[in-house]
């Protein structure tokens, strides 16, 4: 059995791209400027400053929106809990009862993924937390999951990523990663295995005692 497993954030343990885009789309409806990317399958998996470079490729008209985006944003939070998979609780008890380490690399941003931990009460549950924004290079670069091996002292052949993203499956497998997609309907050739669902985690780990 693997002896670690590293979880993405949006998209796999919170089904969250939907909201985060729909969010971004209204705002710019609402300020009358029309971004440069439409395509919800440009920002899945994105780091933040990725995501503001599709839709607004102008530097300096990037800055101005974005500040007016801030406050925006925090008057349209995310409720964590209503996006959370409900699979998360079941899959996770059975990692720590496993003896399992459980890794949370997110390319977010630190105070999100900590408010993600607090409001569906997975905090306790997971050994290290890394946001991309504080490694050298976020996803597609590999450092985030070179770091959360590092630091859980776990051969990389006893580790498993879960992502859903053509980003984030780029940035476990340039870390010489394997790596498990949850099905999604975006591009997913580059995992090595993808999943129908959280569920089939556990299953699958089982097949690898």
């Amino acid at each position: 059995m693997y002896k670690a497993v590293i979880f993405d954030m949006d998209g796999v343990l919170i089904k969250s791209e939907e909201f985060y885009f729909e969010r971004r789309m209204e705002f710019f409806k609402k300020i009358g400027v029309k971004p440069d990317s439409t395509d919800i399958k440009d920002y899945i998996g994105a780091s933040n400053k990725e995501v503001w470079q599709h839709l607004v490729a102008d530097e300096k008209k990037r800055t101005n929106i974005k500040k007016t985006y801030l406050k925006y944003q925090k008057s349209h939070v995310i409720d964590y809990l209503d996006y959370v998979d409900k699979d998360v609780y079941k899959v996770i008890s059975f990692l720590q009862s496993n003896k399992i380490k459980i890794i949370l690399a997110s390319a977010g941003e630190r105070i999100e993924i900590e408010r993600m931990l607090i409001e569906c009460h997975l905090k306790k549950y997971f050994d290290i937390v890394l946001s991309g924004e504080e490694v050298a290079n976020n996803k597609p670069a590999p450092d985030i999951y070179l770091k959360a091996v590092d630091e859980s002292g776990v051969d990389k052949e006893k580790c498993v990523v879960i992502e859903d993203s053509p980003i984030g499956v780029e940035a476990a497998k340039k870390a010489g990663l394997l790596v498990w997609a949850i099905k999604t309907n975006i591009d997913q050739t580059g995992a090595d295995k993808i999943l129908s669902n959280m569920r089939e985690i556990i299953m699958n780990m089982n097949l690898l005692t």
